[in-house]
């Protein structure tokens, strides 16, 4: 039996019409109609939001990975390229220290400053007070940390004063103007010397383009010399007013802690002799034959650093639409330049809560060295971690941040990069607006299209989730049909975009990583270079190897020096040289377009005194031959000895590997003895011989300081031209 099914709402049948009028609407008896048009709405509401709110859920992962992974990558490359850059300052100033021209220099302004013992007459004095005033004290006055007057500053010695009174008096506000000042015509040892040396030392402060570049003399403490002619000229730095400052404690405290040749770099700090901007140094000691006989300092602007930090302000191409990069150290405090600073000043001035900080940053007209970042992703790093997350910025705006601590020797520092957490969850917001859109729209079309469109929203999002999932695992071509112009359509498309530049990016490392491999490659032995472009150690090996010198010239009467031919020439007989010497395993020392020094037996089993013989006979055939086919003589040396040899990466200047022992002095003296064509050993490697090799004692004996070399010639199966040897 089949039951008659009861209506959604029961109507009293006793009720009579005009009594219905009277009842509440609920309860009022409604038309099918309007009942199944209500139900069918509330179905396409509840799948709207159903499928909406899933769509939400997904999207709002996926724009959280992806502003994470953005984030990650823009805090890390900007923590690599400060690292980076602090590296090359700290080479590029240890290098600096070792040119013969500044030791030269500082040697000479040490000695002639401590001639000075007349302090300038009155006039002059009450103008470098004047000069003080003006420059120095009211700008720091003006900060507001600390009220000095001219007496705590005005250095008392004759030196300083002479110096001061007579490089930056003149023009203590104009920069240009007091480089400008080359031989101030007073007749001293120190303007002689400065007149010699000023320009040349000033184009090799300006060739680092960085700041002030200061001598301070080991023997008195002075700084006996500046490019920029700032108020520490002539100062003592173990005296006030710069006992105690980072200038002071880097020059004289952490600098003779590191080895000679090594260079340190201090914290920001607001330089007092500049008039309170914040700036931090690299110090390396300058040395004279074995003794230390100063200190080349070097200032590091904070511009500096904002140039790597802002991507000089070129927010959108590192992915920062909105957000900023900044650099905070240990302390807490701003390192470098700060985007809502930059944007609006006096908008980011309002919103410092603290009087004093505010009025200290406006002073300085800017929040490096003052502003304080105490935050959830600074407390993270400092603690030893990253942080990646929301959370609040140094001035109350949520933002999604990224923190990671930076590898600075010396100093500890990290970088932060962060969006406003309004911009990163913008497309959510946008996509909750254009629901609310398709709401209004479908609802009165719900009794028709609600259950297809339902099934039409939530259709999309199986395969954009199985092509985000398909790009995490490493899919770069994700096989996403056209999803249409909806959200989900430009979703589909920002992920494929974003998959291709995945791949770019991956592949531009891939290059690089091959570029710095074949770049080391070209200095060291393959042993050494990884094939990520690492280094697998500094090479060092001391053990018996044989040392192959060769030489090649040009004979022909035709090839003169500047010959296009020749040169290309030479260069093919240098690549077959190292192709030959890759083929057999034995290692590339040195190489020039005429000059080769190869090693043998260096980590490799066997005979390398044979190995090295039957190398040198094979490349002197090998260069002969290729000679022949351009018909041109090429006249080739070969010089070997064998013996103890130490190898590995020299750590001062640039990357280099070389060689050293007696074999490689007596294989270059050998081979510069060898006739054209001509192998020639000595004592050493003949003894080393395994092989029964056909070698004859050569006409003469020679001597190497002052010893006797027995010398060996081997017979050649090439023939050699009597026109082709040296009379």
């Amino acid at each position: 039996m089949i039951e008659t099914p009861k209506p959604l709402i029961e109507v009293v049948p006793d009720v009579a019409e005009d009594e219905l009028a009277e009842l509440p609407w609920w309860r009022r008896p409604r038309r099918l109609r309007r009942q199944l048009a209500g139900t069918l709405v509330l179905v396409a509401l509840i799948s709207v939001l159903l499928a909406g709110g899933l769509n939400y859920v997904a999207a709002e992962n996926l724009l959280s990975d992806g502003t994470k992974n953005q984030l990650e990558g823009v805090g890390e490359a900007r923590a690599r390229s400060i690292e980076a850059g602090i590296d090359r300052t700290l080479r590029s100033v240890s290098a600096l220290a070792a040119d013969l021209a500044l030791v030269e220099a500082l040697a000479r302004f040490d000695e002639a400053l401590l001639e000075v013992e007349t302090e300038p007459d009155a006039d002059r004095l009450e103008a470098l007070t004047r000069a003080y005033q003006d420059a120095v004290i009211d700008p720091i006055n003006a900060i507001g940390l600390e009220q000095y007057s001219v007496d705590q500053v005005l250095p008392t010695s004759p030196r300083a004063l002479y110096l001061q009174s007579t490089f930056i008096e003149p023009a203590p506000l104009d920069l240009e103007a007091r480089q400008a000042i080359v031989d101030p015509g007073d007749g001293t040892a120190y303007s002689e010397v400065h007149a010699d040396v000023h320009e040349n030392l000033l184009a090799l402060g300006e060739s680092l383009g960085l700041g002030d570049l200061k001598l301070i003399s080991a023997r008195t403490n002075e700084v006996v010399y500046s490019t920029h002619k700032r108020f520490d000229l002539g100062a003592d730095l173990s005296q006030p007013p710069f006992a105690g400052s980072t200038l002071s404690e880097t020059v004289l405290v952490r600098l003779p802690s590191v080895r000679v040749g090594e260079a340190v770099l201090s914290d920001l700090t607001l330089f007092l002799a500049a008039g309170g901007e914040p700036m931090s140094f690299v110090a390396a000691s300058v040395r004279r034959d074995t003794e230390v006989i100063g200190v080349l300092v070097v200032e590091l602007p904070t511009a500096a650093l904002d140039v790597i930090t802002t991507a000089n302000e070129s927010w959108e191409e590192v992915g920062l639409s909105t957000g900023e990069s900044y650099v905070v150290s240990s302390d807490r405090i701003l390192r470098s330049q700060s985007r809502a600073w930059i944007d609006d000043p006096a908008k980011y001035l309002a919103r410092v809560d603290d009087d004093a900080t505010r009025a200290v940053i406006e002073a300085l007209d800017s929040p490096v060295g003052v502003q304080v970042v105490d935050t959830e992703p600074v407390e993270a790093v400092l603690d030893g971690g990253a942080f990646t997350g929301t959370s609040r910025n140094y001035l109350g705006q949520q933002t999604f941040t990224y923190a990671t601590a930076i590898d600075s020797p010396g100093v500890d520092l990290m970088v932060v990069a962060d969006i406003p957490l309004s911009e990163a969850r913008a497309p959510l917001v946008d996509y909750a607006k254009r629901l609310g859109l398709v709401l209004i729209v479908v609802l009165p079309l719900a009794a028709i299209v609600g259950l297809w469109l339902a099934r039409r929203l939530t259709r999309p999002i199986a395969p954009v989730v199985d092509a985000a999932l398909a790009v995490a695992n490493g899919e770069r071509n994700p096989n996403l049909d056209d999803l249409g112009n909806d959200e989900f359509g430009d979703l589909a498309r920002r992920l494929g975009v974003m998959a291709r530049e995945l791949e770019d990016q991956e592949h531009q490392l891939e290059a690089e990583y091959e570029r710095r491999r074949q770049l080391l490659l070209t200095v060291l032995p393959s042993r050494m270079v990884e094939e990520d472009g690492g280094l697998t150690g500094t090479g060092e090996v001391s053990e018996t190897a044989t040392v192959i010198a060769v030489s090649v010239e040009i004979a022909d009467e035709r090839a003169s020096g500047d010959d296009e031919d020749a040169v290309a020439q030479l260069g093919r007989a240098l690549e077959t040289a190292e192709a030959m010497a890759a083929e057999r395993g034995i290692e590339r020392i040195r190489s020039s377009i005429d000059r080769f020094l190869f090693l043998a037996g260096v980590g490799q089993p066997g005979d390398s005194a044979d190995e090295a013989l039957v190398f040198a006979s094979q490349l002197t055939t090998a260069l002969h031959q290729l000679g022949d086919e351009r018909d041109l003589q090429l006249n080739v040396h070969v010089g070997l000895s064998s013996g103890l040899v130490g190898t590995g990466v020299l750590q001062r200047g640039n990357l280099t590997f070389a060689a050293w022992g007696e074999p490689v002095r007596r294989a270059l003296a050998i081979g510069a003895l060898s006739q054209a064509d001509e192998v020639l050993i000595d004592q050493s490697t003949k003894e080393s011989l395994t092989s029964d090799t056909n070698v004859t004692a050569a006409r003469d004996v020679v001597a190497l300081d002052g010893q006797p070399m027995a010398l060996f010639t081997l017979e050649m199966p090439i023939p050699v031209s009597p026109d082709a040897r040296p009379s």
